[in-house]
């Protein structure tokens, strides 16, 4: 058995049930690797530890920092995007009825410093054309509270983490998504480290099995979503049940199909958004971002 440590950007939650499923149904061992999930501390961070290559050369980011450590010259690849649109959404309690970009005007949204929400959040604004001086942002904590004390109208996060766990609480939170409102953007894929890629040909190998792998895990999410759960639930106890299963539906509906598949179209649209955004460092092509079939 191959032992390799695979960073995900994140702490564990339903969006990374892939991995952790592929690992729980053997997916990995049956293909001759020994594989260690290791928590991240956000996509960018993720990007740069990859790009590095010391401790870890393979695992999960968002598209947006992909492209952003590309643009820096980050020896960084894409293999895969299991999430073709954006997850992100602007959520708000029910009654205050903030439905469209538009009804922002006037409302207090709260924003994770550094967080890549803030650049989708902008993101929103520049193709609906909405003036950013008339919303008032506050600086808020990455959890809910600031909504549940009415400091703020909205925040931001993606569908299946905060907004499921208010929702499986029973409190009413509607749910904006970004990508139904102009904003055209890959989210969660897999990345590998470019030199071990094109230097290491037994490392290589490994990267594809590891694809072909958790590629698998998240066919098992979008066939099986209840029974995803219950293995994602066992693993992580101390989470609702009823969240977990209520994530579980929501990711596999988000998992683009076929699962894992990026296009060169998918990647402009990608660069297109961040480039009008101006968080490229330079012009980057789809072909230097991902490793396409």
């Amino acid at each position: 058995m191959q032992h390799v440590d695979l960073l995900i950007d994140w702490k564990p939650c339903p969006t990374y049930a892939g991995f952790y499923v592929a690992r729980q149904i053997d997916a990995f061992t049956r293909r001759g690797l020994d594989v260690r999930i290791v928590e991240g501390r956000g996509a960018n961070i993720a990007a740069e530890m990859i790009a590095e290559g010391k401790e870890y050369w393979i695992g999960s980011s968002s598209a947006a920092a992909t492209a952003i450590g590309r643009s820096r010259d980050l020896p960084i690849r894409s293999l895969a995007v299991y999430y073709r649109r954006t997850p992100t959404v602007l959520y708000s309690r029910a009654r205050d009825r903030i439905d469209a970009p538009r009804d922002l005007l006037g409302k207090r949204v709260g924003l994770v410093r550094g967080s890549t929400t803030v650049d989708e959040y902008n993101a929103l604004l520049l193709a609906n054309r909405i003036d950013r001086s008339k919303i008032k942002e506050i600086e808020v904590d990455l959890d809910s509270t600031a909504l549940l004390d009415r400091k703020v109208d909205a925040l931001l996060d993606y569908e299946e983490i905060a907004p499921a766990e208010l929702q499986s609480q029973g409190k009413r939170i509607a749910v904006m998504r970004l990508a139904d409102f102009g904003v055209r953007i890959y989210s969660l894929n897999l990345i590998v480290n470019e030199m071990v890629w094109t230097s290491s040909p037994q490392r290589k190998q490994t990267a594809q099995l590891i694809e072909e792998a958790v590629l698998e895990g998240y066919q098992f999410v979008r066939e099986r979503p209840a029974e995803a759960a219950k293995i994602f639930g066992q693993l992580f106890p101390d989470l609702s049940p009823r969240y977990v299963e209520l994530s579980m539906q929501i990711v596999s509906r988000q998992l683009a199909v076929p699962i894992g598949n990026q296009t060169r179209i998918g990647w402009e649209d990608t660069l297109k958004t961040l480039s009008s955004l101006r968080l490229l460092s330079r012009a980057v092509s789809a072909e230097e971002v991902a490793i396409y079939d």
